[in-house]
């Protein structure tokens, strides 16, 4: 009954196929565990922006791009690159390449999702992990996850947790916040608590979903979504898949067209003879 259930909430408020990403599902800092479906290529892009000070008062963009493609096995690789990176002095252009599975899916009978990802962050210099879990209950869905990074300031490594929530309002509308936070951290150090907060929709009859959001971070890198700065930027983040099939698959052929018909030959049956006082129409 509780699978009947679940099956029933994503059928009545999901906009795309079960397989589509789909920003409904997690909030803006999370990756929800998704995966790429096999036999598409996901892009996302994301811009996150914030204004200088005065008395320029600029407004600088930190853009990020994800694309990945979806392997057998519930897997997929790819890569997040980050063109305007804080992570490391002098190092703006942040690469992340990634490996994730997606370990169980309520969809099929479990009872969570549990998805487990690596990276190796040429910023950082050093691979980083995490393993995520989420829960749908009802229109709501929970999600926490755990993270080892690789400390990008000095030698050793960092632990990392996250947690958030993501409300389906309807079909084709969603709220999401997440905070995440990385343990120990120096007091020294200029990073704070990490967040995000946004509205997510669902654009009709396309595969395509948008978030407007809000965060303290700037890039979403297992790194840039742990360590959160003291500015605020507001942004956006669009999500793009494409199935290989549309433009490289093989068409098949359509129908052959059905034989013409055969001319009836056969000569019309001779009148009748005329009968005796029966009455004729001339024309």
């Amino acid at each position: 009954m509780n699978m009947l259930r679940r099956l029933l909430w994503y059928v009545v408020l999901l906009p795309g196929s079960v397989g589509a990403q789909s920003l409904l599902d997690r909030p803006p800092n999370l990756s929800g565990g998704w995966v790429v479906s096999t036999g598409t290529v996901q892009f996302n892009f994301l811009h996150r922006f914030r204004q200088s000070g005065e008395p320029e008062r600029k407004v600088l963009n930190s853009p990020t791009f994800v694309v990945a493609t979806g392997l057998p096995f519930r897997s997929m690789v790819g890569f997040t690159y980050a063109t305007n990176s804080a992570l490391t002095p002098r190092y703006p252009n942040e690469w992340e390449f990634l490996a994730r599975v997606a370990v169980l899916r309520e969809l099929e009978g479990a009872p969570l999702d549990v998805s487990a990802q690596v990276a190796y962050n040429l910023s950082a210099e050093g691979v980083d992990g995490e393993l995520a879990v989420a829960r749908l209950l009802g229109p709501v869905r929970l999600l926490v996850a755990g993270r080892s990074l690789e400390n990008p300031f000095e030698s050793g490594r960092e632990l990392a947790a996250a947690g958030g929530i993501a409300i389906r309002l309807s079909r084709f509308v969603a709220l999401g916040g997440d905070v995440a936070t990385v343990f120990d951290r120096p007091a020294d150090r200029a990073e704070k608590t990490a967040w995000s907060a946004g509205l997510h929709v669902a654009i009709p009859n396309t595969p395509h979903t948008v978030s407007l959001h809000a965060s303290n971070t700037n890039t979403t890198t297992l790194q840039g979504m742990s360590r959160g700065g003291e500015t605020t930027r507001y942004g956006f983040e669009f999500t793009i898949p494409i199935t290989l099939s549309r433009y490289f698959g093989s068409r098949r052929p359509g129908p052959e067209p059905a034989p013409p018909a055969a001319l009836d030959t056969t000569p019309p049956p001779p009148a009748a003879p005329a009968v005796p006082g029966q009455r004729t129409v001339r024309a």
